[in-house]
């Protein structure tokens, strides 16, 4: 064999060696690179805005425009979708409150693990009394205001907590903690998607 068959020789396998090294090195030097710029992925898996940690809420009770009483965390540790709006309950919270019911609804069998309940912060007008007639399974309540007031605030964001008018939905899980939100533009396929996630996946509720 001559010298320039040698080399050859020589050459290539340096090369076969780096590149198994990079191969096994790659991932090391990747992962290096992301934990040093605290780089996070873009997208989750959810829709809605995941709240990191889930913040637990105070077990707190209302009582329904019918007197019944309802709470946060209930003895049947079923989820609960929440949404606020005034007496009078403008577009957004109107339009919320049908994107949670068509999210109930799909759910199918696991319809009865999901509450929805509306958090009114003024007493309801005749106008949203009659749109409520089309909601007869969702809890509607205007009371007692310490509590409103102590949920409302419990329910914060960067944008500000339930009390500002933000017309967001707010999701709780069965053991009582804040986990997930939708701006009022939310779009109710992502709401649904996420909801049906959560309910195939938990073992709670």
């Amino acid at each position: 064999m001559n010298e320039q068959n040698k080399n050859q020789i020589q050459t290539s396998n340096r090369i076969k060696i780096i590149m198994v090294a990079a191969i096994f090195l790659a991932p090391v030097a990747i992962a290096t690179v992301l934990k040093l710029t605290d780089w996070r992925p873009a997208q989750t898996g959810n829709y809605g805005e995941l709240i990191q940690p889930a913040r637990p809420l105070t077990a707190l009770d209302f009582r329904t425009l019918n007197g019944a009483g309802v709470a946060i965390i209930d003895s049947q540790h079923q989820w609960l979708m929440v949404t606020f709006g005034t007496g009078r309950c403008d577009k957004f919270c109107e339009s919320n409150i049908y994107k949670i019911r068509q999210a109930h609804i799909a759910t199918g069998k696991y319809y009865k693990r999901v509450r929805r309940l509306l958090v009114l912060t003024g007493k309801a007008s005749k106008e949203l009394l009659t749109v409520l007639k089309a909601y007869p399974d969702m809890a509607v309540t205007t009371g007692p205001a310490k509590a409103i007031r102590d949920l409302g605030n419990q329910l914060h964001t960067k944008d500000g907590t339930a009390l500002d008018g933000l017309n967001r939905i707010y999701l709780i899980d069965p053991l009582g903690n804040f986990m997930m939100t939708y701006d009022k533009n939310a779009d109710p396929t992502g709401i649904r998607k996420d909801l049906g996630r959560l309910l195939r996946v938990s073992r709670i509720g």
